[in-house]
């Protein structure tokens, strides 16, 4: 899992400081605008200009002049009652017996013996829970009111004391209680077959004479060696993500259950990290070569090191030990011993760079979380002299402090990222994290029924599915057009590529259609669409942005700040949703 820079920010600094407030009340604007210009067009093309206008205008007014101040939560829970009982009839809760067959299923094929199993547990029913219930969600959505309107109960319900907001609102809340139900059984469902799946304890399978350093049996195709106290406790080393609590009680050595598998780690991340260069000079890391820029790299056996910095860590929050989590990488510029792992240097400094701890080797753990800690009460340097230190008065009085990483090996480079080094204070419970994950998922499904919903309000509803599909398709991969905006490759964009696949022309290939301004023509073409389709990407939910599975699957806790702007990104699009479903209503309504 790999985090990026505004994973970060807090839900105060996304609204104010990063520009979400105005980006979204730019989106409203401009969607604003361009309903009151299609409207309006549309209202010339039955009434003339002057009547249009005064048609629109009137709709506008009886919005805030009738409409809402009439709104009856009563007649909208009326109608939610009966979109849930639609929902029912239409066997929706046929998806949970097919989530208990994939479930059923998938424990034949989820692979006991990969490296991180719990990962792979989690990833599976959080991924095939989302793809579900969206899929419910566009289903129970857009067939609702064109069937309605393709009987024509419609214009019995909207000419009625029933109004046009109520029926949007019915209709959201009745699709959603039908989901929530339907997410709810598929999260217990879920948890217990996490839980379950991962579930097994070991025995003792070998001791030395001592009774100290033995070896556990294999059990789901790993084992665990381990070393006992003067006091008989202990710890077994790490294997598929996770480690065991030995005790000896009387004669007897118990292994208890797994534990860091299901974790939901709360980490205090840097300020900011910095580089300097192999001679000390300061500068943005090495790049050794390859194509993502994630992590920067420092070299070995040189000046070279990376300093992240930290701020406003509380002492209440550790006892005798602070724990810390590394998950830096390795790039090694010469073959030769590909087995032994690159060397690091580690200390903790104070920000004025006068006090620092004793410099720690270690050894990089590629591709795992490398769990350390050191203790309050350590030993270090005050002005280069020894001494005895006190972590939260001589090095992180104010609660700023630095941490230093410096690669031993002579030709070898480590790469990290500002996310790679975290402090842990005490984990939170796994149960709640997944609650959060599915919180998530619930989210994405309320948009999408918004979608289909409003959609449906004035298309059929094959047409408003295919809408909602391609909203969700453009919310999940509008990197990739993004990346066509972006992209200097050569191959052209939709039409050029057109021409291309027929003619066989590589991409490499110049296109020679025998007319420079067709060719022009063709390619200004393509912009224009590129653009279009760009604008139409920001206007829909970036579903890619919204997915939490990686946190829960990856033992990160999904933090307030990113759930609450989730929160509001989907409040906001309800908004949305409701308001153009509100004018196409009220159009049907006057129209009939």
């Amino acid at each position: 899992m790999r985090l990026t820079p505004e994973q970060f920010w807090t839900y105060s600094e996304w609204l104010f400081q990063h520009n979400g407030l105005r980006d979204g009340m730019i989106l409203a604007l401009a969607l604003s605008i361009l309903g009151f210009l299609v409207g309006y067009l549309v209202s010339v093309v039955n009434h003339g200009p002057v009547e249009g206008f005064l048609k629109v205008s009137q709709v506008i007014g009886q919005l805030f002049s009738v409409d809402l101040p009439k709104f009856s939560f009563r007649r909208a829970g009326a109608i939610a009652g009966l979109a849930f009982k639609e929902s029912i009839r239409k066997k929706i809760l046929v998806l949970i017996g097919i989530f208990i067959i994939a479930m059923m299923f998938a424990g034949w094929y989820l692979d006991q013996s990969a490296d991180y199993p719990a990962r792979l547990y989690i990833s599976f029913v959080l991924t095939a829970t989302n793809y579900l219930v969206i899929v419910l969600g566009f289903f129970v959505s857009c067939f609702s009111i064109p069937m309605d309107i393709k009987s024509r109960t419609i214009y019995t319900i909207v000419t009625k004391p029933v109004r046009p907001l109520e029926l949007f609102l019915g209709r959201v809340l009745g699709f959603t209680a039908i989901g929530t139900l339907v997410l709810l059984l598929m999260g217990l469902l879920s948890y217990v077959f996490v839980v379950r799946g991962l579930s097994h304890t070991h025995e003792v399978e070998t001791i030395d004479a001592a009774g100290r350093v033995g070896q556990t049996n294999v059990e789901n195709k790993h084992s665990h060696n381990f070393t006992l106290n003067d006091e008989g406790r202990g710890t077994t080393n790490e294997a598929k993500g996770h480690r065991h609590i030995v005790r000896k009680e009387g004669d007897k050595i118990v292994v208890g259950p797994p534990v860091d598998d299901l974790t939901a780690r709360v980490p205090i991340y840097a300020k900011k990290l910095d580089f300097t260069g192999r001679d000390g000079e300061k500068n943005e890391g090495y790049n050794v070569g390859y194509m993502s820029e994630y992590q920067k790299y420092i070299e070995g056996d040189s000046l070279s090191m990376a300093v992240w910095e930290f701020d406003g860590v509380n002492s209440k929050l550790f006892n005798d030990v602070i724990s810390y989590d590394l998950t830096i990488s390795a790039f090694r510029t010469y073959k030769g011993d590909i087995v032994t792992p690159v060397g690091g240097i580690i200390y903790f400094r104070s920000s004025d760079e006068k006090v620092e701890t004793e410099r720690e080797s270690f050894k990089v753990k590629e591709f795992q979380v490398d769990r350390r800690s050191i203790r309050t009460k350590l030993k270090g340097f005050k002005d280069g002299q020894p001494a005895d230190l006190d972590f939260f008065k001589d090095i992180a009085p104010d609660g700023k402090f630095q941490v230093v990483i410096r690669c031993q090996d002579r030709g070898q480079y480590l790469g990290m990222a500002a996310a790679d080094l975290y402090l842990r204070p005490a984990d939170l419970q796994f149960w709640w994290n997944f609650v959060k994950g599915y919180i998530s998922i619930w989210l994405q499904m309320f948009i999408v029924i918004c979608f289909g919903v409003m959609f449906s309000t004035f298309l059929s509803g094959p047409v408003a599915m295919i809408a909602t599909v391609a909203a969700i398709v453009l919310g999940f991969f509008g990197f990739f057009v993004d990346q066509l905006q972006a992209s200097t490759t050569k191959g052209g964009g939709p039409i050029e590529s057109l021409i291309r696949v027929p003619s066989q022309l590589g991409s490499q290939i110049e296109m020679d259609l025998g007319s420079r301004t067709l060719e022009e023509a063709i390619r200004v073409i393509d912009t224009w669409i590129l653009t279009g389709v760009a604008q139409l990407k920001s206007a829909v939910p970036n579903f890619d942005q919204l997915g939490t599975a990686d946190f829960v699957a990856y033992g990160v806790n999904l933090f307030g700040g990113l759930l609450g702007r989730h929160l509001t990104i989907a409040f906001g699009y309800f908004i949305l949703t409701s308001l153009v479903s509100y004018f196409f209503l009220k159009t049907r309504e006057m129209a009939a």
